[in-house]
């Protein structure tokens, strides 16, 4: 048992290594000043990620995903970088890298889940650094006044982009493409914008607080779906 000095010791020990938890050392709480958020698409190029027959690609939807965000984010007046914008292959740590190299950030990894159960569904939301869990919680509670959301929670995790990022980080899993029914909606227009318009409203409210975010006008997509394939339920 530690006694006395022993425990200051291993506390001073445990904020040291804490401070080196990141390649650039210390990690910052940006998380109510940002005004820069780097929009990250999951996979891409030659890693497609998830792949079922019921839903699209995970790399092609995230991209998707991504893109709307990233222009919700700016008609909210807010600076943002993507770190793919077509598909081509990012390696982890210079999605990393791009994310810490923008001062008063927050990354957002947008990718889509697989399992070899199809029954199993829901949204997930991961952090590692203490300064997102907020932001994690908020994206999380946002999605799930989605129409039939499952709640899977929100985690910490030892994923790359959250584990090795300064500024506050997190990866949301918009739901199941291995799920006939998440699969399905995966491939319709309306659902990926409405993530989109769920994970924008969670950053700005984290931002400035609850009642500021207004989704843009919605625009109805055209008869032919973007990622291919028949509506899902």
């Amino acid at each position: 048992m530690f006694r006395g000095l022993d425990r200051i010791l291993l506390a001073a020990l445990c904020a040291a290594l804490a401070s080196c938890a990141t390649p650039g050392g210390a990690r910052k709480d940006t998380s109510r000043t940002f005004n820069l958020v780097v929009v990250d698409a999951g996979h891409g190029g030659k890693d497609r990620g998830a792949f079922r027959r019921y839903g699209p690609p995970e790399k092609v939807a995230a991209l998707d995903v991504a893109q709307r965000l990233n222009r919700k984010l700016r008609e909210s007046q807010f600076k943002t970088v993507m770190t793919r914008n077509s598909d081509v292959f990012i390696p982890l740590d210079q999605r990393v890298a791009i994310g810490n190299r923008r001062a008063n950030s927050i990354f957002v990894s947008v990718h889509f889940n697989d399992s070899p159960r199809r029954g199993i569904q829901g949204f997930e939301t991961y952090y590692a650094s203490p300064y997102a869990r907020r932001l994690a919680q908020t994206i999380q509670r946002k999605l799930m006044t989605l129409p039939g959301a499952r709640n899977r929670g929100v985690h910490t995790a030892n994923f790359r982009v959250v584990r090795n990022a300064i500024y506050p980080s997190v990866l949301v899993e918009c739901g199941f493409l291995s799920n006939p029914t998440e699969g399905g909606r995966a491939r319709r227009e309306a659902y990926r914008e409405a993530l989109a318009d769920k994970i924008a409203e969670a950053i700005v409210e984290t931002r400035y607080g609850l009642g500021v975010y207004n989704a843009p006008p919605r625009i109805e997509p055209p008869i032919s779906d973007t990622l291919g394939g028949a509506p899902g339920p």
